[in-house]
């Protein structure tokens, strides 16, 4: 059994966030827990240029953007065999909010991709651990929208720098069923009942150093859940 990384592409504006990703492998490693990493073999919403934050005018696909996070080895989610993983992480980027659902766009009135909300289901139903992080927790709570489970999750806090508004952001995950907490990035959220762990990694103005700390704790919790 190995945990599934789910990956959203490459690079923090438009696909997985790259130290978060990375930091998500070398705590699994350290931990010596297996690890699989998986992506959508699907168009990437848009390509931004990460020097100029504009858009640019070609098309990437999210599993071949992933495979550069995962040196190649990375399976197609539609391939995964979902009865062969014991646990899954998310890193956050903005592809967790516009390739893997259009929360970026619509918020909590928009859909996670099927696949997507398929694998976060089946882990919650069979009772395996989910850490999710960054602004992938509004992955959880909108696939538990309308189910009896009601994810307790963090995106952050409003008091400390953010160059988010955490406030309306958990107001947003609130209003589709998830009870959300303020933690900073020195702090880790876990809803014990449903094996779920949200840490707040760059979703703060945090140093590199302490969203690693960050992730580590949340992989740390992870292994004493499995």
């Amino acid at each position: 059994m190995k945990t599934a990384v789910l990956l959203s592409g490459c690079g923090v504006y438009d696909g997985a966030e790259i130290h978060e990703s990375t930091f998500v492998l070398l705590a699994l490693s350290q931990k010596k827990l297996d690890f699989i990493c998986t992506a959508p073999n699907i168009k990437q919403h848009h390509v931004i240029n990460h020097t100029s934050g504009e858009e640019m005018n070609e098309e990437r696909n999210i599993l071949v953007e992933s495979a550069r996070i995962a040196r190649g080895e990375v399976v197609s989610l539609s391939k995964l065999d979902k009865d062969t993983i014991s646990s899954l992480v998310i890193p956050g980027g903005f592809g967790s909010a516009k390739n893997l659902s259009n929360w970026a766009f619509k918020g909590q009135n928009g859909e996670v991709l099927q696949e997507v909300k398929d694998l976060i289901l089946h882990c919650v139903e069979n009772k395996k651990p989910i850490v999710a992080l960054c602004i992938s927790p509004t992955l959880i709570a909108k696939s538990l929208e309308g189910t009896d489970n009601h994810a307790l999750l963090t995106l952050g806090t409003s008091s400390e720098k953010s160059e988010y508004n955490i406030a309306e952001i958990h107001d947003s995950v609130s209003s589709v069923g998830a009870t959300t907490i303020n933690k900073s990035i020195k702090e880790i959220c876990v809803d014990e009942n449903l094996k779920i762990i949200s840490a707040p990694c760059y979703m703060m103005d945090a140093k590199m150093d302490e969203v690693y700390a960050n992730i580590k704790s949340a992989v740390d919790k992870l292994s004493e859940l499995l």
